[in-house]
């Protein structure tokens, strides 16, 4: 899932095109060639590029919070003229408005449509898939107000997309992609319940009771410990619904009981 370099269709990129990566670290580069602007220009850039077109007072309101009117529109001047001469082509500004280029890819972009075709993702593919979406932070390090928003948002759809492949995997009787991703949304939220019942779940089918027992006794402790309350009673539920033999035959049935009290997201 590397935009750089590699067109959409699979195509080297020409020279002319412009790839942003904001997961991960800021990298923009055009063709193969690596560009490094100001911190100033890079905050420009990444704004538009997560959150879209917008007016210049908006642009100039967010970046320089602090800043008079005035000194904000200047700011804001002074890098738009900057990217406009060392990057041209990777921001347009007219009737007011300032945004990122259309022909500019953004791997943040990228990565939510492919996300929408994850439903054939099996094997390693989905292991690597859940890897990046655990770890794939969104401009980890900066702590402008705006990007602590946009890293909360991203956490989230990263945490949702995660949970969503592990039901996925474990329609495709793929379990052990199933509690990879599973626990992959854990590590980004910890005290995510519906994420241990995914793991849970398919590590039931496998007839797997003693791990899905300890991740149980694991989660909750920490639940626990964090909020001071048990997890809800469907999780323990789960646990007495499956027999204890720790056979194997059958085990999308067994699947199906525990789907069944934990409740399939739609």
């Amino acid at each position: 899932m590397d935009i750089f370099g590699i067109g959409p269709n699979g195509s080297v990129n020409d020279e002319d095109q412009w790839s942003l990566g904001l997961i991960g670290c800021w990298r923009l580069r055009r063709g193969m060639v690596d560009h490094t602007p100001s911190r100033r220009e890079q905050r420009l850039i990444a704004l538009l590029a997560f959150q879209g077109p917008m007016p210049r007072s908006t642009a100039a309101r967010i970046l320089w919070p602090e800043a008079s009117k005035k000194q904000a529109s200047g700011s804001l001047r002074i890098s738009l003229c900057q990217v406009s001469r060392d990057l041209p082509g990777v921001l347009v500004a007219e009737f007011g408005r300032v945004g990122l280029a259309p022909d500019v890819r953004v791997d943040v972009q990228e990565l939510r449509q492919q996300l929408s075709g994850t439903s054939e993702i099996e094997g390693a593919a989905a292991i690597a898939c859940s890897h990046l979406l655990c770890h794939g932070e969104f401009l980890p390090g900066w702590y402008d107000d705006w990007v602590v928003e946009a890293q909360d948002e991203w956490r989230s759809v990263r945490t949702q997309a995660l949970q969503q492949l592990a039901w996925r995997l474990f329609r495709l009787e793929d379990m052990y992609g199933a509690v990879e991703a599973a626990r992959s949304a854990m590590e980004i939220d910890p005290l995510n319940e519906e994420a241990q019942r995914l793991a849970m779940q398919a590590q039931l089918a496998e007839g797997n009771y003693a791990e899905a027992l300890r991740g149980y006794k694991e989660f909750s402790s920490r639940y626990r410990e964090e909020l001071g309350v048990a997890p809800s009673r469907r999780l323990a539920d789960l646990l007495v619904a499956v027999p204890r033999s720790g056979e194997r035959s059958d085990s999308l049935a067994v699947g199906a009981r525990a789907g069944q009290l934990i409740g399939e997201p739609a």
